[in-house]
Formats: structure tokens, sequence, C-alpha cells
């Protein structure tokens, strides 16, 4: 289906399809709203969840990698991310069953995990590189 936004633009166009865009993005939008922009919200949440869960997928992709390749105390390194995770699903799943009006903003919550995740998958990469190859300069 091809959406139209012809029939929304005034003169100023740009401010009027900045003022379309973030209103349709609105996850909990009061009043009365038309069957059109109801399917254009439920797009836009669509195509945010998608890509939430996307980044999700590639950035624990990281810590299980790294788990099945790391040996010894490596090993501890690449759960902390996974545990993290799975509690932080844990909380969200749980609160959203006592209360469905709770962690409403779920795929951002699931979106922050995985940025700090990859700040954190960098930082312990690195660190296990410059130990590694210290520990192979000593012994040699």
């Amino acid at each position: 289906m091809r959406f139209s936004y012809v029939k929304y633009l005034p003169s100023s166009a740009s401010l009027s399809a900045l003022f379309l865009l973030c209103r349709s993005l609105s996850f909990g939008a009061e009043g009365t709203a038309g069957a059109n922009e109801e399917a254009q919200a439920v797009f836009w949440n669509f195509v945010i969840a998608v890509i939430v869960l996307a980044t999700l997928i590639a950035s624990a992709a990281l810590p299980v990698a790294a788990l099945r390749q790391w040996p010894g105390r490596w090993r501890y390194f690449a759960m902390f991310p996974l545990a993290a995770l799975i509690l932080q699903l844990a909380v969200i799943f749980t609160g959203r069953l006592d209360d469905p009006g709770s962690h409403r903003l779920w795929p951002f919550e699931l979106f922050a995990w995985a940025m700090a995740n990859m700040i954190y998958m960098v930082i312990i990469m690195t660190a296990k590189r410059k130990l590694d190859k210290h520990d192979a300069e000593e012994t040699s």
C-alpha cells in the first residue's frame, strides 16, 4: 500500500512532514485518529520493532560467538551481557504480565541494551587482545 502525504502538506512542507512523522511515531496517541493514521502508526511501530530486534540479534551474536571461542576465564566475560539480557527480558515480560501499561517503550530498553553490549564487547575484546599479546611476548 502506498501512502500519499500530499494532502497533508501545506506551504511549509518540511515542517509539516516532520510533524506528521513525529505524530505517527507516538505509541500512546490519544484522541480520534482516522483509519489511515492508525494504519500508519501500526506500520511505523512495526518498522521500529524490526530495527530494534535486528539490532538486538546482531548485538547478541557477539557474546555468543565469544562464548563459543574464548577459553577459560574469558567465557565469564562473554556470559555477563547474555545474563543481563535474560534478566532484562524477564523484567519486561513479568512487568507486562502484571500491568499491560508498563514497559511501553520496551523496544528502546532492548535497543539500549544492544548499544551498551556493543561498547562492552569492544572493551572486552580489546582487553583480551592486549593481554593475550602481552602474555605471548612474555613467554617468548
